[in-house]
């Protein structure tokens, strides 16, 4: 006789699982949670539906379920959607392999090699309705943008779910943070979710996305999952393992992204700036041997000194001098003239110039006239600088963070990165907005200071795997 389970959204986030009789078995407890109140009712996050769905049947159980009932593209979608592109070897390779994976995974490669084609492909493949997930408002219009372009949809085919707007369709375009709002209307039908920029979806607010949708079909796309916080871990739970099918290097022997150079430049600090350093430096590690803490990562800057800043002054000393130390490296006066003597060497070439600090963007963008975008550019502003910049009536842009990731930026051949990164994904970003295809060489330099923090930051990167 079977054993019979329904299964249900509840009112809140959860699942709602109602059994006949008591559910005993160790393999569904570590899933589920007992309603105390309910008798043979149980909960679930609704990420855990086809595994739960899985054992359920592997244990013989008949079930009922309310939960993605209605998940295939109807004719209409499938008939249309049909990718224009012919797939390359390692997008091929990518896809081969999250299918084996149960359709699950992390693609890992970086900007211009193509990640969105694999998404595409994914879709028409398994004409289920999709929800893909972005950061940014220019990630969400540029994937409304090749779902039309490589494909036979209509604009009014897709959906959109952020940006003011609120219109789902069987395939629909959101942000994280619409996602995370609309999560209880999102849950319904959607089976396949593609996170762009999955990294992102580690953070604490975003893995509510991660865990509030049941879809069976889970595709990340990242430059690399690794982040500051060790938070990639929990994406492999939630989406799948990475999959790294091609590096950097390989992409550009094989004519797939732009032929380039690495170049770290040495840019010494000069002798007053040393001693300033070494004594914002003196007073950090002293504070450091004093309360016998180790900084292996973020997490135990945050722990031991950011955290401890308001009940220890020493701690906040400390992490004072830790800043000034990295500001005079960032932004010393070597670098101010390396930069100048690279934008005279490339005064022909396009060139794009990243910097950790807004001060630093802002000098720079004032001695040499240059655009600047930061956070705090206005979108009106940041959209008419881009729009120049894309057409090369700009041809030299100055950046934060903020243009690291989800803008195309074309034709720029030179990247000038002001302070070195120790984030592999940060890098590859940045290299990323110089690999488009041309007939031209590109160049990304790295100006580092010998003998700083910089040195070490840079070493840990190169261990990259995706290098």
């Amino acid at each position: 006789m079977y054993k019979r389970i329904n299964i249900r959204f509840g009112l809140g986030f959860d699942l709602i699982l109602e059994s006949e009789e008591k559910i005993t078995d160790s393999q569904f407890l570590e899933l589920i949670k007992i309603n105390p109140k309910k008798e043979h009712e149980y909960r679930a996050p609704p990420h855990l539906y086809s595994q739960l769905l899985s054992l359920f049947k592997q244990k013989g159980y008949e079930i009922t379920s309310s939960v993605l009932q209605d998940t295939a593209l109807s004719d209409n979608y499938r008939d249309k959607f049909k990718i224009k592109l012919d797939l390359r070897d390692y997008q091929k390779r990518a896809l081969d392999e999250f299918k084996q994976n149960k359709k699950r995974g992390i693609v890992v490669l970086p900007t211009a090699a193509g990640k969105t084609v694999i998404g595409l492909k994914a879709i028409e493949e398994f004409g289920q309705k999709t929800i893909v997930v972005v950061p940014t408002k220019n990630l969400l219009y540029q994937w409304i943008e090749h779902l039309t372009r490589y494909t036979s949809i209509t604009r009014d085919m897709v959906g959109q779910l952020g940006d003011q707007i609120k219109e789902i369709k069987e395939i629909t375009v959101t942000t994280y943070d619409s996602a995370r709002i609309n999560i209880n209307v999102l849950r319904k039908d959607f089976n396949f979710l593609i996170l762009d920029e999955a990294h992102h979806s580690a953070a604490k607010e975003t893995l509510k996305v991660l865990r509030g949708l049941p879809a069976t079909y889970r595709l990340g796309l990242t430059a690399t999952p690794d982040r500051s916080d060790k938070g990639e871990e929990l994406l492999f739970d939630l989406i799948g393992k990475p999959i790294i099918v091609a590096k950097v290097s390989d992409l550009a022997k094989n004519g797939y992204v732009a032929n380039y150079q690495l170049k770290t430049l040495k840019v010494p600090l000069d002798e007053n700036e040393r001693k300033q350093y070494e004594d914002f430096m003196g007073i950090y590690k002293s504070y450091l041997r004093k309360r016998n803490i180790q900084i292996r990562s973020p997490r135990d800057y945050e722990r031991h000194l950011i955290f401890r800043v308001n009940q220890d002054p020493e701690a906040k000393a400390a992490l004072d001098a830790h800043r000034k130390a990295r500001t005079l490296v960032f932004s010393s006066k070597a670098k101010l003239r390396k930069v100048e003597e690279l934008l005279i060497q490339h005064a022909d070439d396009k060139v794009i110039i990243f910097s950790e600090f807004n001060d630093m963007v802002y000098l720079l963008s004032r001695n040499h006239l240059i655009p600047a975008i930061t956070h705090e550019t206005k979108s009106s502003e940041r959209e008419n600088i881009l729009s120049k910049f894309g057409t090369g009536e700009y041809s030299k842009l100055i950046t934060g963070r903020v243009l690291d990731e989800g803008w195309d930026c074309g034709s720029v051949n030179v990247g000038i990165i002001v302070s070195g990164t120790g984030q592999a994904r940060q890098f590859i970003q940045r290299l990323g907005r110089i690999l488009r295809p041309k007939e031209d060489e590109a160049i990304l330099y790295e100006l580092v200071t010998p003998g700083s923090l910089e040195i070490g930051t840079v070493r840990r990167r190169k261990k990259s795997d995706v290098l």
